[in-house]
């Protein structure tokens, strides 16, 4: 199954809930500390698409004392498996800015964790992805020439995040993310399941997999890849990547 929502649903979702409880802070002019965005060597008219993170559905509740739910055979793992929905990035590296203001968080830097995250596709490619570039006061998305992670409420708030380009429709290459964590959930640094927390590395890894050129997979059969949709509070395991991750980044970047 393919999450490609594009601007025309997602977005006048969004805008709604955004205007109705007044959620999102309004846009900076300063876009930061580094290098100033630029729309320079990229087509004028460009895409949006919006990749849109869940969280994990419930698992059956127990039917009753001394009632055991049927046991459904569980489907063979397959961490080998992965989807392109790119050509890849227009610029390598490409340079991202961090908004720092997370709110409620346990552990130690976000920074360095969305930081951490962006390396693990870095490290599997001959082509150097992502770089950092410093802080930045924008926390929402806009096409602007600007790569940004922040984070902000919004609805429905059983999303964790978002990640949103903009791309060549001709080419199918990227030229501009936006990624936006959902501060409806409260976020960590290797939180315990007790913390109900989203790991910040954990989710940022599966966001940077959307503009390094992977599509999101939805079949349990690959719940062990980091390009998983689904999610749960306490989870690290999308923090490294899988046999199907790396072969789907050096597909497009070796």
């Amino acid at each position: 199954m393919k999450t490609k929502i594009f601007i025309t649903a997602l977005i006048s979702l969004l805008i709604i809930s955004v205007v109705s409880v007044g959620l999102v802070a309004a846009k900076s002019d300063n876009p930061g500390q580094g290098e100033k965005p630029s729309m320079a060597g990229r087509p004028e008219k460009l895409e949006q698409i919006i990749f849109v993170h869940p969280v994990a559905p419930e698992k059956p509740e127990n039917p009753g004392k001394g009632k055991k739910p049927p046991k459904e055979p569980e489907e063979p793992k397959d961490n080998t498996y992965y989807e392109l929905w790119a050509k890849g990035l227009g610029t390598t590296p490409s340079w991202y800015y961090v908004n720092p203001n997370v709110g409620l968080v346990t552990g130690e830097d976000p920074i360095a964790a969305v930081n951490a995250a962006a390396e693990a596709w870095d490290a599997v490619t001959a082509t150097e992805l992502f770089n950092y570039g410093g802080t930045t006061d924008k926390n929402w998305y806009e096409e602007d020439g600007q790569n940004t992670v922040s984070w902000v409420k919004f609805l429905p708030r059983d999303n964790i995040a978002v990640a949103v380009m903009w791309y060549d429709s001709a080419t199918m290459i990227i030229y501009e993310v936006d990624i936006v964590f959902n501060t409806f959930h409260n976020w960590g640094i290797d939180p315990k399941k007790r913390d109900r927390a989203f790991d910040i590395q954990n989710i940022a890894t599966h966001e940077f997999g959307h503009p390094t050129g992977l599509n999101d997979l939805y079949d349990d059969k690959y719940s062990e890849l980091t390009m998983y949709g689904y999610s749960r509070t306490g989870e690290t395991k999308k923090r490294s990547l899988e046999e199907g991750d790396i072969a789907g980044a050096v597909e497009l970047y070796d």
